[in-house]
């Protein structure tokens, strides 16, 4: 390892989906950087997906989603008071793009932000700071660059080759191990979004008997919703009595992840899910929930098609609609 203490730093505190977006770029810089300690700061909502990370030289560190007054303190006070080389910013938060004016002898990598009405984050002025960085430019009326892509740029210092393929290492329960079926088809249920598409407990029913239709078992998980959640998985799984739709309630980790690629299909609104599934290169349909309402959510909508959207043969992708019988036709394309 290194003699002279010198570390590198990731700033990476967000969610679990954007976490997966930057994997090729977290490989690039552990791979260059060998001989130095990395730590690799993730958030409350992505800690437990660490396992996706290669971790020979690797130091976990958390910092909360929303930094606080004392974090940032904190993090300064490191910065100070340890020998740090490198600083990768692949959160875009605002405080950290002010790093660079305090810590000169600190290089620091960027990915910034320029959006609709002129807006960048940072600012062209502290931009000037940044050793490099890059632009994911969300105002941007053309066809634009994967922010896996624009991130593995930022990072590919003295790395010949972009590595692809993503090797994971993880271990899951062995309550998983004994229960986890074969041949079954994963949904995952964001209540938020089926409220604004007017789903009922019947369209969700028929949609589980349409995945029924094609495979044997449907394994399901939920965001975490605040009302009314009990009586609402009530009436869906009551309606179960052949035991083939299954609940998976309070998953994460290792065994979520597990669950998604031992599924032969995964079918999931547009977020974590269809990110985790995305880098084994599982088989996928997302369902790109778009609410539009003018041309600017047009083309915000489709500025993040271009920006989150996985590209392999196997990753498909439905605009589902109000009528589930129209949603379970477009998903029967992909079936």
């Amino acid at each position: 390892m290194n003699s002279n203490g010198e570390k590198v730093i990731v700033l990476k505190n967000d969610a679990v989906g954007d976490l997966t977006q930057s994997l090729k770029a977290i490989n690039n810089i552990i791979n260059s950087h060998q001989n130095k300690i990395i730590e690799i700061y993730l958030s409350e909502r992505s800690e437990k997906f660490n396992f996706l990370i290669s971790n020979n030289n690797v130091i976990f560190k958390k910092l909360n989603y929303n930094l606080s007054i004392v974090e940032k303190l904190k993090l300064i006070y490191h910065l100070i008071k340890n020998n740090i080389r490198y600083i990768y910013i692949l959160t875009p938060k605002n405080f950290y793009f002010y790093l660079p004016l305090l810590f000169r002898k600190i290089k620091f990598f960027g990915l910034c932000i320029d959006g609709h009405d002129n807006y960048k984050r940072p600012s062209l002025f502290l931009r000037k700071y940044l050793f490099k960085y890059v632009i994911n430019d969300r105002g941007a009326t053309y066809k634009r660059s994967h922010t896996t892509k624009l991130q593995y740029d930022l990072t590919k210092e003295n790395v010949r080759k972009m590595h692809n393929d993503i090797e994971i290492k993880f271990k899951y329960s062995d309550i998983l191990k004994e229960n986890l079926p074969t041949n079954y088809a994963y949904f995952h249920l964001k209540k938020n979004i089926t409220d604004k598409l007017n789903w009922n407990t019947d369209d969700l029913f028929k949609l589980f008997n349409f995945f029924l239709d094609n495979y044997e078992n449907v394994i399901f998980t939920r965001d975490i919703e605040v009302n009314n959640k009990e009586d609402f998985l009530k009436e869906i799984l009551n309606k179960n009595l052949n035991s083939k739709i299954i609940l998976y309630d309070n998953i994460e980790g290792e065994d979520l992840y597990k669950t998604i690629i031992n599924s032969s299909k995964v079918i999931a609104f547009h977020g974590m899910m269809t990110n985790l599934a995305s880098i084994s290169k599982k088989k996928v349909i997302d369902m790109w929930f778009c609410d539009i309402k003018n041309f600017n959510d047009y083309k915000n909508y489709r500025n993040a098609f271009y920006e989150f959207k996985p590209k392999y043969d196997g990753y498909n992708f439905i605009i589902p609609s109000k009528q589930i019988d129209k949603t379970i036709k477009k998903l029967s394309n992909f079936i």
